[in-house]
């Protein structure tokens, strides 16, 4: 009789035809895809409550659909039929009975963001709280909501991903941000979280900033991270300003500034600023005067930063205004001044500029978004389920629509891999990775698929690409330095995974077996990958 099989992450029983050797559970966990709203991020024991469980406890809504779940809770599409209006209704994630002062921080936090009335800011409508749902929560547990403007459009990283913007649609895009910071700045109010899945663009091209103080709300302070199913980290640390981590009780409003400073490095050059990262210019031909900025919203230090976001707007509109005025008008009679000249410049200027991001938006809705964006989020909430196969059809469909769809490439992957079918899974996911190279979840799919088949050549190149983005990827490393007997490259990735707080069994055994420079006979029947045979065998 062969050994009992049991899952390396959580140690119960497998069955004998587990795919990749992981219960289903912690398979979920060890890669969970990762889009703009569409389940990424989040508590990954938070459960997004249907459309139908949430009528059952808010009456006073027309629940219309999910539109997607991400690190701040779940939204929905719903209507106030009294007002007859279209509002989005955001669940925020059940918080533990260990946080007694949620409630009153809710509360707190929640008016002043409804005291925010700006036209750049995704406006509050009303809060409150429901009570749990059974599929979320415990029953002594209550579900806050948010009621907001509903925006009918895209947010920046689906416009990034449609197609990347010109130098002049982003300094069109950043001034209203600006205008938006400045404003709730003023008002005593740091978002904590600004990243392109926040910045929300209408119909019109108008920009709408959502999520203001959602973060502090939450508690999500960089001594609270944790590991996610995706390999991302609470609070999109790539987009965090360096006090975020090293002293989160002296953020102040200038945190604001350095995200904001990676939002635009991201739109003029199509990547992050990491590491020693070389100026725009340098990369992508914008006006070099936009280094100057760029840079200066990333000084580490925030007093060497740009003080007010409205500093940052009025040297991009000084750019814009001047590259538009180059070749000098002669003025009429002296009826124009030249600083009227400048201003009607920028304004047309900019006025174009938001005309062609509006374009973008129609096209974005008609032919990349629509239908295809969601049917990718039904997608990944039949994945969370574990309803595999009807998630892949899901994942289907929406490919057909749009090719060019990472997220539901990724998503085809994920229940493909998780389903054992590892050829189309395969497939999936390098589709994914040449339509958007740097994509964390698609890179860790493939090195954990190619690890389930002993290819740790193939594995290791694409979970070290994945492990920046994607602690997930660590366990994988851990598990394939292990397997290979490099017990040094072993403790390091298992060492990373204890000391955030979130090893299970699984890497508190790998971790030790690291150290012993020795596998014990068990651990190496969890991690090593299922033979071929078996493995086609179980999947007929």
């Amino acid at each position: 009789m062969d050994a009992m099989r049991v899952c390396p992450g959580c140690g119960k029983p497998l069955a004998a035809d587990a795919p990749q050797g992981i219960c289903p559970e912690c398979l979920m966990k060890a890669g969970f895809g990762t889009a703009s709203g569409t389940g990424a991020g989040g508590d990954p024991g938070f459960v997004a409550p249907t459309a139908e469980a949430l009528r059952k406890r808010l009456p006073n809504l027309e629940i219309i659909e999910f539109i997607g779940k991400g690190g701040m809770g779940a939204v929905y599409k719903a209507r106030q039929p009294g007002l007859d209006r279209l509002v989005a209704l955001k669940i925020l994630p059940p918080r533990p009975g260990d946080d007694p002062g949620f409630a009153e921080r809710f509360t707190r936090e929640a008016r002043a963001l409804a005291r925010l009335s700006h036209p750049n800011i995704v406006a509050v409508y009303d809060f409150g709280q429901a009570n749990a749902l059974a599929e979320t929560a415990q029953p002594a547990t209550r579900l806050h909501y948010l009621l907001m403007e509903f925006v009918e459009g895209p947010n920046l990283r689906e416009l990034e991903r449609a197609g990347r913007l010109s130098p002049r649609d982003a300094m069109c895009i950043v001034p209203q941000i600006c205008e938006a910071l400045q404003y709730a700045h003023d008002e005593g109010v740091v978002h904590r979280d600004i990243k392109p899945e926040n910045v929300l663009l209408d119909k019109k091209g108008r920009v709408k900033i959502a999520d203001f103080g959602l973060a502090k709300i939450l508690g999500r302070e960089p001594q609270n991270f944790r590991l996610t199913s995706a390999g991302q980290v609470m609070g999109t640390p790539h987009y965090m300003a360096p006090e975020q981590v090293e002293d989160p009780q002296a953020v102040d409003h200038r945190a604001d500034i350095y995200s904001l400073g990676v939002v635009f490095y991201e739109m003029l050059t199509g990547e992050l600023p990491l590491g020693k990262f070389a100026p725009p210019s340098r990369k992508v031909q914008v006006d070099v005067r936009l280094d100057e900025v760029v840079l200066h919203a990333l000084e580490k230090e925030p007093g060497r930063r740009y003080q007010h976001a409205s500093q940052v707007k009025s040297d991009v509109e000084t750019i814009a205004t001047s590259a538009g005025t180059r070749t000098p008008v002669q003025p009429t009679k002296g009826i124009m001044r030249t600083e009227s000249r400048k201003g009607l410049a920028y304004i047309f200027g900019a006025a174009a500029a938001c005309l062609v991001i509006g374009a973008m938006i129609w096209h974005f809705a008609a032919h990349a978004g629509g239908n295809a964006t969601q049917l990718t989020q039904d997608g990944w909430q039949l994945w969370r389920a574990r309803q595999l196969e009807q998630a892949a059809a899901k994942f289907t469909q929406a490919v057909k629509l749009d090719s060019k769809a990472a997220e539901a490439w990724n998503g085809l992957g994920w229940a493909s891999f998780n389903s054992g079918k590892r050829p189309e899974a395969e497939k999936a996911f390098l589709t994914t990775v040449s339509l958007q190279p740097s994509h964390p979840a698609a890179l860790n799919g493939l090195g954990q698929l190619y690890l389930s088949q002993a290819k740790y050549d193939l594995a290791e190149v694409y979970l070290l690409k994945a492990a920046p983005s994607a602690p997930a990827a660590w366990y994988g490393l851990a598990r394939l330095y292990l397997l290979q007997g490099k017990y040094d490259q072993a403790e390091q990735w298992a060492t990373r995974i204890v000391d955030s707080g979130q090893a299970d069994q699984g890497a508190q055994e790998m971790l030790k077996a690291a150290k012993a420079k020795k596998i014990p006979d068990g651990l190496r029947l969890m991690i090593q990958p299922q033979p071929a045979a078996k493995e086609q065998s179980a999947n007929q």
